[in-house]
């Protein structure tokens, strides 16, 4: 049952297999999304050959597959995927502010940060769920 008083897009309940599950979903879509957007202007940057995305080259066909794979780690409850994905996603965001000497996409990038970091925590607490023994101790004595 959802206790929509607790329900937080930005930061998701992370407590229950449910919930944890909900907030690896949330690093599945934006690496899904990177690696669509990733293709897309890659193929608008190579076929219109504008100087809008002069930063984008076929290399970022590359970028696309491997945020897809990223995006089926992290589906398949990969702690590792989640982390990596958030460390490449940054490490990308930097290099381009670092190539262009602008922050384009400034408010994007900070949602898919955010559900970068959604799947981490879920990812974690999953393995940490899982790993809990399901009966309840006997505190008396």
């Amino acid at each position: 049952m959802s206790n929509t008083k607790n329900d937080n897009f930005f930061w998701p309940d992370v407590s229950s297999l449910e919930s944890a599950k909900k907030a690896v979903g949330y690093g599945v879509g934006a690496a899904g999304l990177v690696a669509v957007l990733t293709a897309a202007f890659a193929t608008w940057a190579l076929v219109s050959q504008s100087t809008v995305v002069s930063f984008i080259d076929a290399w970022a066909y590359v970028d696309a597959v491997l945020f897809t794979l990223i995006a089926f780690g992290i589906y398949k409850e990969s702690r590792f995927a989640a982390v990596f994905g958030l460390l490449v996603f940054i490490a990308e965001k930097l290099y381009q502010i670092h190539i262009t000497e602008k922050f384009d996409g400034a408010v994007m990038a900070g949602f898919i940060t955010v559900f970068f970091i959604s799947s981490v925590r879920g990812t974690f607490a999953l393995h940490r769920l899982r790993s809990k023994p399901n009966k309840v101790e006997n505190t008396t004595s």
